[in-house]
């Protein structure tokens, strides 16, 4: 396993692209529409506050997007985050079956309007200060062809409303592609300084969410709190680790494991750790992890001592959503005759559907804290030394979350198996 000297602090990025092709804090960018579309500005909407009945929808999305993602004990990193609002800018150009299938997925029982309002007011929940920082942008970049591509300016203006999305009319040459990814490595602080090689013939639109995230832990691992020690993977073998040593103050105990969370300065944040039972392998524990489950593990923490013991990693995980989201209840989006993207517009070469749903992640964790960055492409084509109460040590494969700690959901989950 690789370990190395990285940054100082945690840094997590997420990125979410939605290409459309046929056949927290807000960046300067994000705030104002692209230069071509003045007249799409954010107007003032109503929120609502994250409630126990949007947790509970948000919480079931992350937990079985994240089980579904899990593949051949394979390392694994998603930021649910990220792929909820990603979709929902997308679900505001979907009707009829399409619609509802995404509607029902991302919010259960609550409709796409209020959904809407719901992450609007989640993502202004989402706060930065001295210490710790996290950001969200979004924007909507299409081609500049209006015999081939007509956009309704409502599903621009709910984007910009709720979003903050700002849109930009481009030619789709070599410049776009340069300038897309300058404003993705702009609004990822550089830790995604591309994410399209090209734009190909058959692109007419991009969505793109891009989420940054970078702070320090409340208490840094110091030189003696960080020792040799191994690591046993999900195939039984056993590795070599730099391990970390520290006494926390809040215990998780859930049915099948148990855990801790470790505070981010500023103490917005958490880092959330859940091992399983020795008698249980990674594969079984996550198979038997729900959204309750997880909200009741962290609804019940126990402030007391906790002795934890924690490798230092790093790893990339990248994979393909669209069999998992189909999977998850949204088939639809993915087929080219029945898909209902009418809300965004229309080509004049055909229906336009989802083709790929791509999202890649990479995470650092050591003494200063986290470093993690994350990307997603949905391509759209056309038919065209306190006294210890406690101890956990994460020394096999174990599950672990950036907690937004006002509302007790997750912004990134992954499982890390040393494989």
């Amino acid at each position: 396993m690789k370990a190395k000297q990285i940054i100082s602090g945690i840094a997590a990025v997420s990125t979410l692209i939605t290409s459309l092709t046929i056949g927290g804090c807000q960046s300067a960018q994000s705030q104002q529409s692209g230069d071509l579309m003045e007249n799409i500005k954010a107007a003032k909407h109503d929120t609502i506050k994250t409630d126990d009945k949007f947790k509970q929808a948000y919480s079931d999305f992350s937990v079985e997007l994240f089980k579904k993602s899990f593949y051949d004990n394979q390392n694994t990193l998603i930021s649910p985050l990220s792929v909820t609002l990603a979709l929902a800018m997308t679900a505001n150009g979907a009707n009829g079956q399409t619609k509802s299938e995404m509607e029902t997925l991302l919010g259960k029982d609550i409709p796409l309007e209020q959904l809407n309002s719901y992450l609007c007011g989640l993502t202004d929940e989402l706060t930065s200060d001295d210490g710790f920082t996290l950001c969200t942008a979004n924007s909507i970049w299409f081609r500049d062809d209006e015999d081939r591509l007509k956009i309704e300016n409502d599903f621009l203006q709910t984007n910009a409303d709720y979003y903050k999305a700002a849109a930009f009319k481009r030619p789709f040459d070599s410049s776009t592609c340069d300038e897309i990814n300058k404003w993705v490595s702009d609004n990822t602080d550089g830790m995604v300084d591309k994410i399209l090689d090209e734009i190909p013939y058959e692109a007419v639109m991009y969505l793109i969410n891009a989420i940054s995230f970078d702070a320090e832990w409340e208490s840094e691992y110091y030189n003696h709190q960080v020792h040799n020690g191994k690591f046993t993977d999900a195939n039984g073998n056993q590795t070599d680790v730099r391990m970390m040593y520290s006494d926390e103050c809040v215990y998780l105990k859930g049915n099948n494991c148990t855990g801790f969370m470790k505070n981010y300065k500023g103490s917005e944040y958490s880092f959330a750790a859940l091992l399983p039972d020795k008698d249980m392998n990674i594969s079984d524990f996550m198979s038997s992890l729900s959204g309750a489950e997880l909200n009741r593990i962290l609804s019940n923490a126990e402030n007391c001592s906790v002795e934890t013991k924690m490798p230092k990693f790093e790893y990339e995980y990248s994979a393909v959503l669209n069999d998992t989201l189909s999977a998850l209840g949204m088939p639809t989006a993915f087929d080219e005759s029945k898909a209902d993207f009418s809300g965004i517009g229309k080509s004049s070469n055909g229906n336009i559907f989802i083709g790929r749903v791509i999202h890649k992640t990479k995470i650092t964790v050591n003494e200063k804290g986290t470093k993690a960055g994350a990307a997603t492409v949905i391509e759209m084509l056309d038919s065209a030394a306190a006294l210890i109460d406690k101890s956990v040590t994460l020394d096999r494969p174990f599950v672990y979350m950036i907690i937004d700690n006002s509302t007790s959901l997750p912004l990134f989950i992954g499982a890390y198996t040393g494989i």
